[in-house]
């Protein structure tokens, strides 16, 4: 009888053992599905702001574009990723080094219409300054992505951002965005 006991205790072990293997197996591939449909998804996003910010130049004769064209983006609070695209086109006839900064726009009274100061607001900038080379007559072959990180305790407010775009001679060109902070 001991035996008989020993014997159904180890099919009940090997039977656990495949099912458990079954359902890890169909958990890997369930990940490595979500993961391709959301790097799908991010390549879309891509194309789509690529097709929208060529567009933009192609309609003007514009030294910077911004995407979304409106200007305008809204972000929850307690959420990081999200934000505006940009890109630059060199009009000149010769290759320029530039740089950009981006921050809240010093016109715009923080303290006394969001509570915060400005330096608060700039900090939920994931990039906040970088640089970059155009060649002549070129814009940049992949727009720059401004990401935000909003945390929890961010008030529910409008804030202008301005992207400054620096050539050897001063301010090359500008533009702004407004962040609509919204509650979770």
């Amino acid at each position: 009888m001991k035996k008989k006991g020993a014997l159904e205790l180890s099919i009940g072990t090997i039977v656990v053992l495949v099912i458990a293997m079954a359902m890890l197996i169909m958990g890997l591939v369930l990940v490595q599905k979500i993961f391709t449909g959301g790097g799908d998804a991010i390549d879309k996003i891509n194309d789509k702001v690529m097709k929208s910010i060529d567009d933009m130049f192609s309609e003007s004769d514009d030294k910077i574009a911004i995407y979304p064209s409106t200007r305008k983006i809204e972000i929850k609070q307690k959420t990081q990723g999200d934000g505006f695209a940009f890109s630059v086109r060199n009009l000149d006839l010769e290759e320029k080094d530039f740089t950009y900064s981006i921050g809240v726009d010093s016109e715009f009274d923080i303290a006394n219409k969001c509570g915060i100061n400005a330096n608060e607001a700039n900090s939920w900038l994931d990039v906040d300054a970088g640089s970059f080379t155009l060649g002549r007559s070129a814009k940049m072959d992949l727009p720059e992505l401004v990401t935000f990180t909003i945390p929890e305790d961010a008030p529910s407010c409008t804030i202008p951002f301005k992207v400054v775009v620096n050539d050897d001679s001063g301010v090359y060109a500008s533009g702004s965005i407004r962040l609509v902070v919204k509650v979770r």
